[in-house]
């Protein structure tokens, strides 16, 4: 395929490079020469600092004006204060990339960020293209080559150095790699930027990334849709939190939705596979290298031992990995070879004696009659226990059949003991190793889940940006109408009244039906329940008059300064299944839609999805059948089964809102909607708004 970020494949392959800097004047010509010609891919490197001097036959030039030949890449070791002039000369001098090896920015404090900003601006200001800094030149290292590799290799990108290094140790099981990436503090090129260009790097099958996070939105999207439009798996290790995840908003969707779960919901729009730890994210970057696309689901469950093939299928179970039940002819084909006592149904036990009174003939023969069964796609075989007498054959078996059965064969090592042969030997066939069933199966669930994602994977239209002549008429009220701007996107808020006195409440419910519920009307009670400012089936009018006179009475020795508008009449909704839909925002991602199990115990059930904008129906219904709650939706124990496609509408409308409103909306809660049975609609009983720059505006609805 055409590789699309030339500007990378320029900086990974430089015309020519200046080491502008600290220089190791103890080393010999010799080993300077090895070291920098394999790194920088030729003899075209030069020597910059401003002492000169020489090492052998070296030249150590003072200034990059000085180089006698063009270069394409300035790799820079100075101390960070001057950084930023070295890249002004470097401008000067025609070099288009520059890798800055200092440390001492940001990751040191405000003093450091003010030097990489200055850094960042000289950049810009010489049109060139930063690397780092605080980075190391791990980028231009060639990665080990893979005897006889199976499948593709792994393009790593991490913000750690460090961390990217026993991920690329991997080759020692038989892991290939095409490149290993460390952005450092990403001035400039961030991790995105190698995303991209591993999904149109021919070399590459499969993407792994450590992450601590992500610096540009737009260029996250544009990278992902390109991993998949070319089919390359993005597996990542994503840690940290940011401003979104830790503080306490007043809204439940501010405790709700932090930067992680939104994280999650753009990895579930796109497909990426989230991992938890460096082991995870190596075994099942590999899993998917070897395996290639669309191998079929349903693991052959095949060890040595009952207490084996038990653990192996309840680690697949917990996974989500289908291991389904083997037909019975393949049973009565496995029954010829191993005892009648024996289970063979699924996973398929040996008793363990069989490999060592067996010829090969015969225990490969098991093997293949797993293996061409029709329920099953692939064949994990468990290796519970380095016993060289049994271990040794099976290994050979696997080895024998790994490039005759036209299915994959997969297997675990279960042992800390692996200076044995058959180790060895496992490592050097190529096939998907794991050290453990539960890493096994997390990584199959994972594949799984990918290809089911990648069949439906579709780019997000942007959603409406207009705000209705009505939604800006309701902003501009001081304070804004809540309730109008709602309305004003087709929103459907419960019918209620907002009566400044108690003779006002009770002319209210006279107009609006009994029974009905009597809130406070203040947006310094946004929690209205927690405070006792909510009564629920009034069906009198002097109920009515008696409830909302007390709850002013009650607000105000509450909180003596707040502000009160009166108390809210509102129309009873009468059965359905209480939702909350709602709104947070990103510092990176920006707005995101959260749907969940709501109601007031919505902080204690915390069951919720999220993704962020822009997102499609399809979205929207993933989400809602992704909750712990879809099942009262769907008509559990009797319960009439809710209009789902009326709280599909809520959510998109909710989602059009917010990309309506842009930065001036931080927050927004509707909690409680009520989905009502199907045909009914859905109903918001309550809502509150943080606006940007407000502490919280709550119009009762």
């Amino acid at each position: 395929m055409a590789q699309r970020r030339a500007d990378l494949e320029e900086f990974f392959h430089p015309d020519g490079v200046a080491v502008i800097g600290r220089v190791d004047r103890t080393q010999t010509e010799a080993v300077l020469r090895a070291a920098m010609d394999t790194r920088w891919g030729g003899d075209n490197w030069h020597l910059v600092n401003p002492k000169g001097g020489s090492i052998g036959s070296v030249p150590v030039y003072e200034s990059v004006a000085d180089v006698p030949e063009p270069v394409a890449l300035a790799v820079i070791s100075t101390p960070p204060a001057v950084c930023s002039s070295v890249v002004d000369q470097c401008g000067a001098a025609g070099i288009r990339y520059a890798l800055v090896f200092s440390s001492g920015f940001r990751e040191v404090g405000p003093e450091g960020a003010a030097l990489e900003a200055e850094l960042g601006e000289a950049g810009r200001r010489n049109n060139i293209r930063i690397f780092g800094p605080n980075t190391n030149t791990n980028a231009f290292e060639p990665v080990p080559e893979v005897p006889n590799l199976r499948g593709g290799k792994i393009g790593v990108v991490t913000q750690s150095g460090h961390n990217g290094r026993p991920i690329v140790q991997g080759v020692h099981f038989g892991i290939g790699f095409s490149r290993q990436v460390p952005c450092g503090n990403e001035v400039d090129l961030e991790v995105s930027d190698f995303i991209e260009y591993f999904a149109y790097d021919d070399d590459t099958a499969v993407i792994a990334g450590y992450i601590e996070g992500f610096r540009s939105a737009g260029k996250l999207r544009t990278a992902l849709e390109a991993a998949n439009v070319q089919g390359k798996p993005v597996v990542l290790l994503k840690i940290g939190a940011t401003e979104a995840g830790s503080r306490m908003a007043s809204s439940h969707t501010g405790h709700l939705t932090g930067s992680d779960a939104v994280i999650d919901g753009l990895f579930e729009q796109y497909g990426v596979v989230r991992v938890r730890d460096l082991d995870e994210l190596l075994e099942t970057a590999a899993l998917f290298a070897k395996l290639g696309p669309e191998v079929a689901e349903g693991a052959g469950l095949y060890s040595i031992s009952g207490g084996s093939s038990t653990l192996m299928a309840e680690a697949a179970e917990l996974a989500g990995v289908a291991a389904p039940r083997l037909a019975e002819d393949t049973q009565e084909k496995l029954h010829r070879h191993i005892p009648g006592y024996l289970t063979v149904s699924n996973p398929v036990d040996n008793g363990g004696t069989f490999i060592t009174t067996q010829p090969a003939e015969i225990r490969q023969q098991v093997i293949r009659d797993i293996s061409h069964d029709p329920a099953v796609g692939y064949t994990v075989i468990g290796i519970t226990g380095a016993v060289p007498p049994m271990t040794d054959p099976l290994v050979d078996d696997i080895v024998a059949l790994v490039d005759e059965v036209d299915k994959p064969i997969i297997a675990t090592w279960n042992s800390f003991k692996v200076d044995e042969t058959g180790f060895e030997r496992l490592v050097e066939s190529g096939i998907p190793l794991f050290r453990s069933f539960r890493g096994c199966f997390a990584a199959l669930a994972a594949y799984h889940r990918y290809q089911r994602h990648r069949a439906s994977f579709r780019v997000r239209s942007p959603l409406p940006d207009a705000l209705p002549e009505k939604a800006e008429a309701a902003l501009q009220l001081s304070p804004p109408d809540t309730g109008a701007l709602l309305r004003a996107f087709g929103l459907p808020l419960v019918a209620s009244v907002v009566a400044p006195s108690a003779s006002g409440a009770r002319r209210a419910a006279a107009e609006i039906g009994l029974p009905v519920a009597v809130k406070i009307a203040s947006a310094d009670f946004p929690h209205k329940s927690d405070a006792g400012l909510v009564v629920l089936g009034v069906d009198s009018l002097e109920g009515v008059e008696q409830a909302a006179q007390s709850m002013v009475d009650r607000a105000r020795a509450a909180a003596p300064d707040a502000a009160i508008d009166g108390v809210e009449v509102q129309q009873m909704v009468v059965g359905g299944t209480e939702m909350i839909v709602g709104v947070t925002r990103d510092p990176t991602l920006g707005p995101a839609v959260m749907v969940g199990t709501g109601g007031v115990f919505t902080e204690v059930l915390a069951d919720t999805a999220v993704r962020p904008l822009p997102l499609d129906e399809a979205d929207a219904h993933e989400m809602i059948r992704s909750l712990k709650g879809f099942a009262l939706l769907d008509g559990a124990r009797g319960r009439p089964p809710a209009d789902v496609d009326a709280l599909v509408r809520v959510v998109m409308a909710t989602a059009t809102l917010a990309s309506a409103l842009g930065d001036r909306l931080a927050e927004l809660d509707l909690n409680p909607v009520v989905a009502l049975a199907r045909g009914q609609d859905a109903v918001i009983v309550d809502h509150l708004i943080v606006l940007a720059g407000e502490r919280s505006t709550a119009t009762v609805s």
